[in-house]
């Protein structure tokens, strides 16, 4: 599977990307993923809400404008309630720690695959 991650945390992330176990991109740029998500190369998108002047929701928002038909994965510091309620509509597939670790890239990329009919 194929996954772009936007950050400018790309150290802080390398465990966690390496745990999503997919061929993985890395964005610094919402605009340089919306550009390309018409047709995109990815099937699961992480968007780091840890990253200074990141609206995850404004920009899952535009994404799904864009092609309804991508995955979501948010990084975020939120409670799990809280996240819930916050993206409530968005079709997130799941959150994952302000500082995920290997198994919470795994976790993610197994949830893509069930989706997928894959796991």
């Amino acid at each position: 599977m194929q996954v772009v991650i936007v950050t400018d945390r790309n150290e802080a992330l390398h465990d966690f990307a390496q745990g999503l176990g997919g061929d993985v991109e890395w964005a610094k740029s919402t605009e340089d993923v919306l550009s390309r998500a018409k047709t995109p190369p990815w099937q699961l998108v992480v968007v780091d809400a840890m990253t200074p002047g990141m609206d995850y929701k404004a920009f899952v928002m535009d994404l799904l404008r864009v092609n309804a038909m991508l995955n979501t994965v948010v990084i975020t510091d939120m409670g799990e309630e809280d996240f819930h309620e916050d993206s409530e509509g968005l079709g997130v597939l799941c959150a994952v720690p302000g500082n995920p670790k290997w198994d919470d890239g795994a976790k993610a990329m197994n949830l893509l695959c069930v989706l997928y009919g894959m796991g």
